[in-house]
């Protein structure tokens, strides 16, 4: 068909063979094979010149409209290729979306404005390919699930707590010390509750209590921001917190076990990532190592 359109706007075999680097006899071969497929004769041909027939001039308009659609894909799937735009599907952690992505959109948004992102919020890890996601960020070490997982970074968790909390309870200085404070746990499920610590190279365990649990780290956080009591939390979550002094670190001679939880953008092929995946995985990459 592309042949075809060609022969017809350079107004001979001879001429488009020229522009091909072909003989004019392959040229007029591969015209036969297209009549042949058709039904149909799409030129009068002499030994001067050919025109087109009835059926080549209909048959002309269609193929032409074709091959510039044809044209235009190619070169609109080029410029995606390399230009980040486009909608992009996530799914996240609430608590990671709210505490972390939300605060550094605006900056993404300034840099990539072609680019359109739907978040789906779940703790669970849903099928990425049977809900047409583009790119999941998973917390812990992942299942061997066939698909495609680059780790972007860790997180580490903090013990902390308000200044007014520890102004009228006292500032614990060894994990032990935790067993007369309230302390507000992240929990999925009953049962005892105990927050491991290194000291040297002793593990210990020390079970904790506290007058609320629940299972939303935000939730927790903005009850230690308000003074009812010590958290642990993933240092991610109170970044600013710290900084402004609204959480106070606490225990940090003592390292937190496990010390340190991988992140992971995972998505289900690697062979052609879109440019609007990879730039916002590098971005969240280099925005969790500041």
């Amino acid at each position: 068909m592309q042949l075809f359109v060609k022969v017809v706007e350079e107004g001979s075999f001879s001429a488009t063979a020229r522009l091909l680097g072909v003989r004019p006899s392959s040229v007029s071969r591969q015209i036969s094979h297209l009549e042949d497929e058709l039904g149909t004769r799409l030129f009068h041909r002499t030994t001067r010149r050919q025109s087109l027939t009835e059926a080549g001039q209909i048959y002309y308009q269609h193929a032409m409209r074709i091959v510039k659609d044809i044209e235009e894909a190619k070169q609109s799937v080029s410029q995606l290729a390399a230009t980040p735009k486009g909608h992009l599907h996530v799914t996240v952690e609430t608590d990671f979306a709210a505490a972390f992505i939300a605060p550094i959109l605006p900056e993404f948004f300034e840099k990539y404005p072609d680019v359109q992102i739907r978040f789906s919020m779940n703790t669970d890890n849903i099928d990425i390919v049977d809900n047409a996601i583009d790119l999941a960020i998973r917390f812990g070490h992942l299942d061997d699930s066939g698909l495609i997982a680059r780790k972007i970074a860790t997180s580490s968790s903090v013990i902390c707590a308000s200044p007014e909390y520890l102004a009228r309870h006292g500032t614990p200085t060894h994990p032990s010390q935790l067993t007369e404070h309230n302390c507000l746990s992240f929990r999925t499920a009953p049962g005892k509750n105990y927050w491991k610590f290194q000291e040297n190279q002793q593990i210990l365990e020390i079970p904790i209590s506290g007058n609320l649990n629940a299972n939303n780290l935000t939730f927790l956080k903005e009850l230690a921001l308000t003074g009812q009591g010590i958290i642990m939390i993933p240092s991610w979550m109170v970044q600013a917190a710290i900084k402004d002094k609204q959480l106070t670190p606490l225990l940090g001679p003592f390292a937190l076990m496990p010390s340190s939880t991988p992140i992971s953008a995972v998505f289900a092929n690697n062979r052609h990532l879109a440019p609007k995946v990879r730039a916002f995985v590098d971005f969240l990459s280099d925005k969790l190592k500041k």
